[in-house]
C-alpha cells in the first residue's frame, strides 16, 4: 500500500491567487540570481587563492577582464539550475521524453527544437523560417543601433544631473570593454544572450503566458529584463529590447528567434564600441 502511494503523481493545486502566480513565475529568476551571486563570490575568492606563483598580482592587473569572465562563468553555472524548467516551458514537439536525462533532453532540444522542430513540419515552411531568422538578425542590429544612440543621450543627461546610477553604468561599461575582442564576442555575443534568453524568454515569459495574455507577458518579462541590468540607461535599453525580443519569439514561435535578435544586437554593439574607442 505504501509503495503504491509513493508512486502516485504529485497533485499541485491550481494557482488562482496573485501571490501563487508571482511565486511560480519569479521562482526561477530568484534561483538564478542567488546561484549566480554565490558562484561569483566563490570564484572571486577561489581564483586568487589558487596555488600559482604570482596569481594575486595577475588578478589585480587583470581585474576588469577577469570580472567579465567570472560573470560569464557564474551565469552558465546558474542557468544549469533552470534547465528542467526551460525544457518544459519551451518544448514545442508535443511531448517530453521523461526517460531521457536533462542533459540529453537539452541536446535534443537544440538539435531538433531550436528552430521549432522543423523536421516535423512541411519543407515549404523552411524558407519562410529562414527568412524570419534573417529578419531577427537585421532587427537586432537595427534596434541596438537606434537604442544605443538614445541611451547615449540619456547617459549624458544623467551625468549632467548627477542622477543615481550613472557611476554604476560607467563601471559596467568599463568592465565590458576591457576584454579582448574574441573574449567579448564569446561572453557578450554567445554566453550572455543564450543564458539570458533561457531565463527571461524561455522560462519567465512562457510562465507569465500561462496566466495572462501575450501583451502583459511581453511587457512584464521586458521590465524584469530591464531591471536585471541594474542601472537606468541599461534598464531603458533592456526593457525596450526585451519587448522587441519577446515579440519576435511570439511571432516565429521558436527559441532561435529571441537568441538571434539578442546575439546580433550584443555583437554589433560590442564590436562598434570596441572599434571606435
Amino acid at each position: 500500500m505504501s509503495s503504491k502511494k509513493s508512486r502516485q503523481a504529485k497533485i499541485v493545486p491550481k494557482r488562482t491567487k496573485l501571490i501563487q502566480k508571482l511565486a511560480y513565475i519569479l521562482r526561477p529568476f530568484v534561483v538564478y540570481m542567488l546561484v549566480k551571486t554565490f558562484a561569483m563570490l566563490f570564484l572571486a575568492i577561489a581564483i586568487p587563492a589558487l596555488p600559482i606563483t604570482g596569481i594575486s598580482e595577475w588578478v589585480e592587473q587583470n581585474s576588469n577582464p577577469l570580472s567579465a569572465a567570472v560573470n560569464g562563468a557564474a551565469s552558465m553555472i546558474a542557468v544549469c539550475f533552470l534547465l528542467k524548467d526551460f525544457l518544459i516551458e519551451t518544448d514545442t514537439s508535443g511531448e517530453i521524453d521523461i526517460d531521457r536525462g536533462t542533459l540529453s533532453q537539452l541536446v535534443h532540444f537544440f538539435k531538433n527544437g531550436f528552430l521549432g522542430y522543423e523536421k516535423q513540419k512541411k519543407k515549404k515552411k523552411k524558407g519562410k523560417k529562414a527568412g524570419g531568422m534573417l529578419l531577427c538578425i537585421i532587427l537586432g542590429i537595427s534596434a541596438s543601433f537606434v537604442l544605443n544612440l538614445l541611451i547615449e543621450l540619456v547617459t549624458e543627461l544623467i551625468q549632467r544631473q548627477g542622477t543615481l546610477g550613472s557611476e554604476k553604468y560607467e563601471v559596467v561599461e568599463t568592465i565590458q570593454y576591457s576584454v579582448p575582442i574574441w573574449l567579448g564576442i564569446l561572453l557578450y555575443g554567445v554566453v550572455s544572450p543564450l543564458v539570458e534568453e533561457m531565463v527571461f524568454r524561455g522560462v519567465v515569459y512562457n510562465r507569465i503566458k500561462r496566466f495572462y495574455n501575450v501583451p502583459k507577458a511581453v511587457v512584464c518579462s521586458a521590465l524584469l529584463f530591464g531591471m536585471f541590468h541594474g542601472n537606468l540607461p541599461q534598464f531603458l535599453y533592456g526593457t525596450v529590447m526585451g519587448i522587441i525580443i519577446a515579440l519576435c519569439y511570439e511571432h516565429l514561435n521558436c527559441f532561435a528567434a529571441p537568441v538571434l535578435v539578442h546575439m546580433s544586437a550584443n555583437i554589433f554593439v560590442f564590436l562598434l564600441s570596441s572599434l571606435t574607442v
